[in-house]
């Protein structure tokens, strides 16, 4: 295994990690888990140099995951996906993903809404991020580019 490879499994390991663990272990939303991931991912950064820092730009390029996260109940299942709104409603959300798949994930009371407010704002033909366990959505990010970035 080339050392590129390895530093980049590393750091994903890492940032992935840290974000499940966050979501599992506090009960917060998973926006914070995608806060805390995101802090993970530039702690990271700082503390690689030369090629290992560029390889964390795959994260970037991260369109499908499944993870095995600790929670306070135990362990749990936790998938993500990556791609373009292709159709929402107030009950589903179905997005396509760069490789070609195609993911429908119900929305119900509990999933929580990162950059929008609800199911209602979600945009089609916008790019988003599903967190999900099983066929529920647990999560939804879409940047809301209608919105002023917040300062602070």
């Amino acid at each position: 295994m080339s050392r590129k490879f390895a530093v980049a499994a590393i750091a994903l390991v890492a940032v992935l990690g840290a974000g499940a663990y966050a979501y599992a272990d506090t009960g917060t939303s998973p926006g914070s888990a995608v806060a805390g991931a995101a802090g993970a991912a530039g702690q990271a950064g700082s503390a690689l140099a030369g090629k290992g820092r560029r390889a964390l730009g795959m994260l970037r390029r991260a369109e499908h995951g499944d993870l095995i996260v600790k929670s306070k109940d135990g362990f749990k299942n936790v998938t993500f996906d990556r791609g373009k709104v292709t159709a929402a409603t107030a009950t589903s959300i179905t997005i396509q993903r760069p490789d070609g798949v195609s993911v429908t994930k119900t929305i119900d009371d509990a999933t929580k809404f990162k950059g929008i407010a609800s199911a209602a704002d979600i945009k089609t033909d916008k790019p988003a991020i599903v967190v999900s366990n099983g066929d529920t959505a647990v999560a939804v990010a879409q940047a809301d580019r209608d919105r002023p970035a917040a300062r602070g």
